[in-house]
């Protein structure tokens, strides 16, 4: 089983960060914002010696590949922000690509999500998510193919690795019909995809992503905690505990309380035992040690506590016929995800992995 964790690029300024979020802004800003909204709140979390890093610096980059390195962390996954040529927060990857010194194992996960803008209750569209047709799709192969044709990119019986964050799309089956064969033209026996997983809110849904697939997928990503907390919150459905923190959420939003939704790491990482988890041989599992969004969100966010060391190995003995596992996340700063050392934990998370890793 190799692992490989999530890996966010939003740690440098780019034009339009500074439009729509202000001048200078980085995920760095909501981190060193964020205020406890509640008694016994943890907040603002501080990187293990105050390394607030920019991405562009290649110093930084050689020593989160070191880390991962030392700690077991086989790879990263790479968002890929891709709007019909468009592109968002490339250069950490661009300089990899160019820094081939740093033997740090990579792929893409296309993050093929619209941006949003929530202010003053009103939502708006920054950029949208679009998929052209097969000009487009051209484009976007050869933007890809220098990245496929490093010896450090993922590939899995000669396909590069291209993992989809939303693959309930239209376009999905001839768009990778479309990769494939221009893998093919290029030397490879194809393409790799990975297909996620998230919205396990009704059970059917897991069933109706195996069946709109597309044929060049050969994994399923079971992303947490997504799909954990939606299978646990679907059991409480009709619970007074889901109720009470329904009224407890809506109060919150109206400020006549400081409360924010909270769920227990360890009682999610049981749900994964459960039979209504989803399991297979194609499918890859993830693990999610924390979760605490209140610093991009306040009180519409929500924790999820850390899991016991002892429920993490136990699930972690549970998947460990996977052949990929996802870690979610290297770099989750804003959402209360990561790995990399905090003031406060150390590198507790590397730890956990680290010793299960050289126990097996």
């Amino acid at each position: 089983m190799r692992w490989f964790a999530f890996y966010l690029p939003q740690y440098y300024e780019t034009v339009e960060n500074d439009k729509w979020w202000g001048k200078g802004f980085t995920e760095w800003t909501h981190v060193k914002a964020a205020k406890p909204i509640f008694k016994g709140h943890f907040q603002p979390v501080v990187p293990l010696s105050k390394n607030y890093y920019n991405l562009l610096d290649k110093q930084t980059v050689e020593w989160q590949t070191s880390l991962m390195k030392q700690y077991g962390i086989d790879g990263f996954v790479y968002y890929h922000y891709y709007f019909c040529g468009k592109r968002l927060l490339e250069k950490p990857a661009e300089n990899l690509l160019q820094w081939t010194d740093i033997d740090q194992p990579f792929f893409f996960c296309w993050a093929n999500h619209t941006w949003y803008q929530a202010k003053n209750g009103v939502k708006r569209v920054l950029i949208k998510q679009c998929y052209g047709d097969e000009l487009d799709w051209e484009r976007h192969f050869h933007y890809l193919l220098p990245f496929f044709k490093d010896s450090r990119y993922e590939k899995k019986d000669n396909k590069p690795v291209f993992m989809i964050y939303d693959p309930n799309f239209d376009e999905l089956k001839p768009m990778m019909k479309y990769f494939d064969s221009c893998c093919k033209k290029n030397g490879f026996d194809g393409i790799y995809i990975i297909e996620v997983f998230s919205d396990a809110s009704t059970p059917n849904n897991f069933s109706k992503l195996i069946r709109n697939k597309s044929d060049q997928t050969e994994k399923i990503c079971i992303r947490e905690p997504a799909v954990s907390k939606a299978i646990w919150q679907y059991k409480q459905k009709y619970t007074i505990g889901r109720l009470f923190r329904k009224v407890c959420r809506e109060l919150a939003y109206r400020g006549i309380i400081s409360s924010v939704e909270k769920y227990d790491g360890s009682k999610l990482l049981e749900v994964t035992f459960d039979k209504e988890y989803p399991r297979g041989d194609n499918l890859c599992h993830g693990v999610c040690f924390s979760w605490d969004n209140t610093p991009r969100h306040g009180v519409r966010g929500y924790i999820i506590t850390p899991p016991t060391k002892e429920m993490f190995m136990k699930y972690a003995d549970s998947i460990r016929d996977d052949e990929f596992v996802f870690v979610n996340a290297w770099n989750e700063w804003a959402e209360g995800m990561m790995l990399e050392p905090t003031e406060r934990d150390g590198y507790k998370y590397l730890e956990w992995i680290s010793e299960w890793k050289n126990k097996h």
